[in-house]
């Protein structure tokens, strides 16, 4: 599969910092930078609320139209459109983390998304056997899930977007959820999505991440269709892309 282009988008998410004292779901505000298709700078606001645990809470209908088209942007780019629901971010460094919603018959794609161009992952599913096993109790309970752990490669030191797959479908409905982590839980996003009787529906997940290290940063992405679940591992080389010096 190629790569896809969406040069027009540059992201610089920035999180605002939390007031000292400020009670769990308190509002707070996050502001990213993008370019738009006439190679505008944009400015758009995300408002977000801090569960008592830490974690934020995004929702695409709480925001003002530019963070939406944003997140539509961004949506459009690996081949969906913004997820309803809340969209949980964890971990010490996640931001600019969003959802995304693809067609239902649609098989969602990991990979990395670096400096506005999305990276389809190269490797093979890790253990697709495991998944093989999985895939054969969620068929004796009617339900069914699909993981896709990010693979790839991205820059050292530089803010990139890590993308994992989920699919579910079920014969009597029920709730499917999906976590993709990277760095063994330090960058992490969650979303569940309501899943009709007989139905199916897919989900990306894009965790925005950054890694000072020249390594392998071990990824997974764990899908439930009620208590069905697959976890899928993988990893993201993380290289040194800077000029050599002489």
């Amino acid at each position: 599969m190629k790569t896809l282009a969406f040069a027009s988008l540059t992201m610089f998410p920035i999180l605002a910092a939390a007031q000292a004292g400020a009670a769990p779901s308190a509002p707070l505000q996050r502001d990213v930078r993008w370019i738009d298709a006439q190679d505008r700078s944009r400015v758009a606001t995300q408002v977000l609320t801090r569960r008592a645990d830490g974690a934020l809470v995004y929702r695409y209908d709480r925001q003002a139209t530019p963070a939406r088209r944003y997140h539509e942007r961004m949506c459009e780019l690996v081949g969906g459109v913004p997820a309803a629901g809340d969209t949980v971010l964890g971990g010490a460094d996640a931001a600019g983390s969003l959802a995304c919603t693809l067609p239902a018959d649609a098989a969602g794609t990991p990979g990395v998304v670096v400096d506005g161009l999305f990276h389809p992952s190269p490797r093979p599913p890790a253990n697709a056997a495991a998944q093989g096993q999985d895939a054969a109790r969620a068929d004796a309970s009617d339900d069914f899930a699909h993981a896709a752990a990010p693979g790839g490669a991205a820059p050292r030191g530089e803010n990139f977007q890590a993308v994992g797959g989920a699919g579910y479908s079920s014969e009597t409905g029920g709730t499917g959820s999906a976590k993709t982590s990277l760095d063994n839980d330090r960058c992490t996003i969650e979303q569940t999505t309501p899943v009709p009787a007989g139905g199916s529906e897919s989900v990306l997940l894009l965790v925005t991440c950054i890694e000072q290290r020249v390594r392998a940063l071990p990824t997974y992405t764990r899908a439930c269709m009620n208590a069905t679940c697959v976890t899928e591992n993988g990893f993201i080389d993380v290289l040194d892309l800077s000029p050599p010096t002489r």
